[in-house]
């Protein structure tokens, strides 16, 4: 019986070729579709830390003035230079880290590859420890390299291809905006999506190419890269960031318990409260 109405269904479609291949052309077509969905549904929807971003959190307060105040409203998405260096040195939480993008000018050493911008990330030591970034050679910079305005570099395992052939290259000197830096760690493969950190900088962007402490960035005035938002008499100026009314600054914190995530919520509104009292903070504390 099967093999009767497959029968009859192959002539009925012979009888008319064309409509048969547009029949078929529009089944592919849907089914084409549909699976370009669910990858881009089953991307957009992932983890880009398994088993850490539980514990991680991303703490907003509002340092701005009354200018366009709405109750309610949700807090400025990053932190000022005052507010941030605050946060980073209290250690209320496990790790925390501060960071930015940039953009640096790269002199390779080799007479064969031409002067180039790098994309990078200016942030503080728990940075690669809190997110889990995985090492191919050497290591990352601690406390001491932040405090001292070290000159190190981490690079990226693209850039250490292109530059060192994907040798070894912890120990030689990469020159950032004129600088001599000593590479202390090359990473391996990393690549989290979405780019979960820094929005700002797209979230689905290119991943940076060197990665340098927060406190030397400043020290040598490299370009910020990435969202500002200023008010009052602050301005984009690069030399005066840290004493400017603007929030342009990223900043995460490792929690690993409700009770954690409680004290640091009192924590915060704690602070705030005192930047208001003192008059720092026009805004009711949010």
């Amino acid at each position: 019986m099967l093999s009767y109405y497959l029968g009859l269904a192959l002539r009925s479609l012979k009888r008319n070729r064309m409509l048969t291949a547009l029949m078929i052309l529009a089944i592919a077509m849907g089914i084409g579709a549909s699976m370009t969905t669910l990858t881009v549904l089953h991307v957009l929807s992932g983890d880009p830390l398994p088993g850490r971003s539980a514990s991680l959190y991303y703490p907003q307060i509002d340092p701005r003035d009354m200018q366009s105040y709405t109750p309610g409203v949700e807090p400025p998405a990053q932190l000022s230079w005052i507010d941030g260096m605050y946060l980073l040195h209290a250690k209320r939480g496990t790790r925390q880290a501060l960071m930015t993008g940039g953009m640096v000018p790269l002199q390779p050493a080799q007479s064969s590859i031409d002067p180039f911008h790098a994309s990078a990330r200016y942030a503080t030591a728990d940075f690669f420890p809190m997110f889990g970034v995985p090492f191919q050679y050497g290591a990352a910079w601690g406390d001491r390299e932040d405090e001292g305005k070290a000159r190190v570099v981490v690079i990226s395992s693209e850039l250490n291809d292109k530059l060192f052939g994907g040798k070894n290259s912890v120990g030689k000197t990469l020159r950032l905006q004129e600088t001599d830096f000593r590479i202390i760690g090359v990473l391996g493969d990393w690549r989290p999506d979405p780019h979960f950190y820094d929005l700002f900088m797209g979230a689905y962007a290119n991943y940076e190419q060197v990665y340098v402490p927060l406190s030397t960035s400043r020290d040598l005035l490299m370009e910020h890269d990435g969202s500002m938002d200023c008010w009052g008499n602050g301005g984009s100026d690069q030399a005066h960031l840290q004493t400017s009314s603007c929030t342009w600054l990223q900043f995460w914190v490792q929690l690993d318990s409700p009770a954690s995530v409680a004290d640091y919520t009192q924590f915060l509104q704690h602070y705030s409260q005192d930047q208001h009292a003192s008059g720092r903070f026009a805004r009711p504390p949010n």
